[in-house]
């Protein structure tokens, strides 16, 4: 499900001849909802020399295509994620916080077992707030939100680890995303962030949005891996969907 937005992106990316700033001004109406809703007077700021460093800015434009189906995938990757946390425990007649039990245990297998289901869970949340809470960079509590959802997923990379019994191949998957995410934030922390060259603004903004969707396709597929091998399978991503064993 992931995987189709980032296929949207690499068609934004592959695609646009530019990319730069655009903002939605937003207001709040006093005698009406507690709802910030696009603004009477400068709705649109068009900011040609500003460099865009991740795809959540470009998705919390209001009433843009990104934000619909930035909300539409993650509510739908949140409820499946949670079926497979189900799933998993209901194979392994299990209780969703029974690693906080199994943590002074002597069986090391149990206690991995019992915390792939809290890093799911952590990933589901994590995909839901980045969904729910739109980086707009004006609204404290949603950019608090929004960040607090990148640590979920984040945190969430470490299921494989779990699941796996920490096998090369899962280290290499944790590796490859945190070392994405380190490459990621420093790129942007000391890119430009506004030229009056808009090439060199897309140019700019084309890196950073492709480091980070490079990122999150390993999330992908870390995730799908978690998921599936999780439950009846039983840590085994090659079991075959159509064979029993």
């Amino acid at each position: 499900m992931y995987q189709f937005w980032n296929l949207l992106w690499i068609k934004i990316l592959y695609f646009s001849k530019e990319m730069y700033s655009i903002k939605v001004d937003c207001e709040n109406i006093p005698d009406w909802l507690p709802v910030s809703i696009p603004s009477k007077t400068n709705t649109l700021l068009i900011r040609k020399d500003k460099v865009v460093t991740s795809i959540s800015e470009f998705s919390g434009v209001r009433g843009a295509h990104m934000m619909v189906a930035l909300r539409l995938m993650s509510g739908i990757n949140t409820i499946l994620t949670v079926v497979a946390i189900q799933n998993d425990l209901h194979f392994r007649k299990a209780h969703f916080l029974d690693a906080f039990w199994d943590f002074t245990s002597e069986n090391e297998s149990l206690f991995r077992h019992d915390m792939v289901p809290i890093c799911l869970f952590s990933g589901a949340m994590g995909m839901f707030l980045t969904g729910h809470f739109e980086l707009n960079l004006k609204c404290k509590s949603h950019t608090m939100g929004h960040y607090l959802g990148v640590l979920g997923i984040s945190f969430a990379t470490f299921g494989i680890g779990f699941l796996l019994n920490w096998s090369l191949f899962s280290k290499i998957l944790i590796g490859l995303y945190w070392a994405l995410a380190i490459i990621w934030t420093w790129y942007c922390e000391q890119c430009i962030k506004k030229s009056d060259d808009v090439k060199e603004v897309t140019r700019v903004t084309k890196w950073c949005i492709g480091i980070e969707l490079a990122m999150f396709d390993v999330y992908s597929l870390i995730l799908v891996l978690t998921t599936y091998a999780s439950g009846e399978n039983d840590g085994n991503i090659f079991a075959s969907p159509l064979l029993k064993y």
